[in-house]
């Protein structure tokens, strides 16, 4: 289906992490964030920065890598390119209003067409967002009116659990963006902490010595959301231990799972070795 030919497209920054293939078949238009790096920035829309030389390097980066939100001028010429395509309207989804600026700068870069631009604050990360921009995107194609795809994403949202172990908590404590959760763990270096994100809020489910321990916690989590009707296991350069972990609840997984390493704008602030889970219960739609 031609852009033209459809009312209402769906929007999202590279934080959704939704992969690119998936994000072209659906039409989905994907906004960057980006990555200063000492006095260079880069756009986090997986061609400016090798994510696998990222991951490598960050380690020994004398600097604390920083992110950033695109400005309102990138905001409006995303939005005024859409709109000169053919939409009659957009739906934009975002990384959470109390964890990053980019809600606010695709507000400002909407105000000139706000009739025809609403803004949606995903209140999730990584590819808790994704499964809502999925959801969207879908509708969207098959002329769903505006109100129900709000609607769908909202439900698409209660229904998401997105969960991690951290390998180390060193580049929580680096990135300051989430103080009170690094406070709450205390002096404990040598844990496993999982972490969930719900409601915006970034909060510790359990706290495991060993990541073996870890791993069996975070399969008792995603088993406990079963049905599934979409899961993306998610890793920061650790492929195998993600692959693993999904070869060890393959009897609950969909057929379309997905496996994604998380983008540098996530990844810089929870750090490599990480692997986690984002869920969609199968009674979404009730």
């Amino acid at each position: 289906m031609t852009l033209t030919s459809r009312r209402v497209v769906i929007a999202a920054d590279s934080v959704c992490d939704l992969p690119d293939e998936l994000a072209r078949r659906l039409d989905v238009r994907i906004i960057p964030t980006y990555i200063n790096i000492g006095d260079r920035s880069y756009a986090d829309d997986g061609l400016s920065l090798d994510r696998g030389q990222f991951y490598r390097d960050l380690a020994t980066m004398t600097q604390q890598p920083q992110t950033a939100a695109p400005s309102p001028g990138d905001a409006e010429a995303f939005y005024r390119s859409i709109l000169g395509e053919g939409a009659e309207h957009i739906i934009s989804l975002h990384v959470p209003a109390n964890l990053s600026g980019t809600l606010n700068a695709m507000r400002l870069g909407a105000e000139f067409a706000s009739q025809q631009i609403s803004l949606v604050d995903s209140l999730q990360l990584t590819f808790g967002i994704g499964l809502q921009v999925w959801a969207a995107a879908q509708l969207a194609s098959a002329g769903a009116p505006v109100a129900d795809i709000l609607d769908a994403i909202e439900r698409v949202r209660r229904h998401t659990k997105v969960y991690a172990i951290i390998d180390t908590l060193e580049y929580l404590r680096r990135s300051g963006r989430v103080n009170t959760l690094v406070s709450s763990l205390g002096s404990l270096l040598r844990i496993k902490p999982i972490i969930n994100m719900q409601d915006g809020e970034i909060t510790s489910v359990a706290r495991l010595r060993t990541w073996k321990r870890a791993e069996e916690r975070l399969r008792e989590l995603t088993r406990a959301e079963a049905p599934l009707e979409r899961l993306a296991i998610l890793h920061i350069d650790n492929r195998a231990g993600a692959e693993r972990f999904l070869e060890s609840i393959d009897d609950i997984a969909p057929s379309d799972t997905l496996v994604i390493e998380t983008s540098p704008t996530m990844g810089c602030h929870v750090g490599p070795g990480s692997v986690g889970v984002a869920t969609l219960r199968s009674d979404w739609r009730r």
